[in-house]
């Protein structure tokens, strides 16, 4: 038998092969694909993120929604989902890039420092009055302390009364009032009150001075994620900023104490982003 007569039938059998090779080989490709895009898709629905297009190709997984951030929460998603190796996002102009929290980004987007004539809660402004507008001394006088023609500073008459312990009516009144205040918020991953934050600190001053016979603890909480002994941290700096903001609005300081409990203590069972915002809270406790 010549060898021009076996070499075609070999030629076709080694091309009948690699065609069913990679036959099979697309067949598995497109079977993975479809099920990264399927459970990638679910995840998607359980986190609320509607409208989010997931193109995965091999492992790798292309996300595109409506806006920046919805992209880049969608991506944080599709990225934990088992078997996907990468995940890009994509907003309306392109490629976004960046690290943002989910949902509170929404309501701390933009939050400029307050400037030095911003409106304090009594109307008046920040600005102090210059020292050369003060009322000037009739001529001839002498303002110092040392003068002795000066009437002498009369002594404050002691208050050696003990204050008043509220009833259990009155601390049960103010924790209803206290639990009636919204969520302080705060800029991601700071101590930063957003501007809506400080609004409810002001609410939450007014409401302290309706009840002045109470003791109140300030109380941080923050979400699961991230390290722990960082969310602690961040929980305890965020009940300090809430206490020394209400001292700066009048709420007196010997009422208020501060503790942060970071992620130990959640409100709810997060499984979704929502729940992650639930837990990501600060409360207000009457403690005598």
């Amino acid at each position: 038998m010549s060898l021009r007569s076996v070499l075609p039938p070999v030629v076709v059998a080694v091309l009948g092969l690699g065609l069913l090779s990679g036959i099979q080989d697309t067949g598995f490709r497109e079977g993975i694909e479809a099920d990264l895009t399927e459970r990638a898709e679910s995840a998607l629905a359980a986190a609320d993120l509607d409208g989010v297009d997931v193109e995965v190709t091999g492992r790798d997984a292309d996300v595109t929604a409506a806006t920046d951030i919805d992209a880049l929460l969608a991506t944080e998603v599709v990225s934990g989902v088992e078997g996907v190796r990468t995940a890009v996002a994509f907003g309306p102009n392109g490629p976004v890039s960046g690290d943002i929290g989910p949902a509170e980004a929404a309501l701390t987007a933009s939050d400029p420092e307050p400037t030095a004539t911003e409106e304090t809660t009594d109307g008046a402004s920040d600005e102090a009055t210059p020292a050369d507008e003060a009322t000037p001394s009739p001529e001839g006088t002498d303002p110092s302390p040392d003068d002795a023609s000066a009437a002498p500073e009369e002594d404050e008459p002691e208050n050696d009364e003990p204050a008043r312990e509220p009833t259990r009516q009155e601390r049960e009144d103010a924790q209803e009032d206290l639990v009636e205040i919204p969520n302080i918020t705060f800029v991601t991953d700071s101590a930063k009150l957003t501007k809506n934050g400080r609004a409810v600190v002001r609410k939450a001053a007014e409401v302290l001075e309706e009840h002045p016979e109470v003791e109140v603890r300030i109380e941080g909480h923050t979400d699961s994620r991230g390290i722990w002994e960082a969310n602690k941290r961040l929980s305890e700096r965020r009940a300090d900023v809430v206490l020394d903001r209400l001292v700066e609005l009048g709420v007196d300081e010997d009422r208020l104490t501060a503790k942060g409990y970071g992620e130990s203590d959640p409100l709810v069972v997060p499984k979704t982003f929502a729940d992650l915002e639930k837990n990501r809270r600060v409360e207000f406790n009457v403690v005598n």
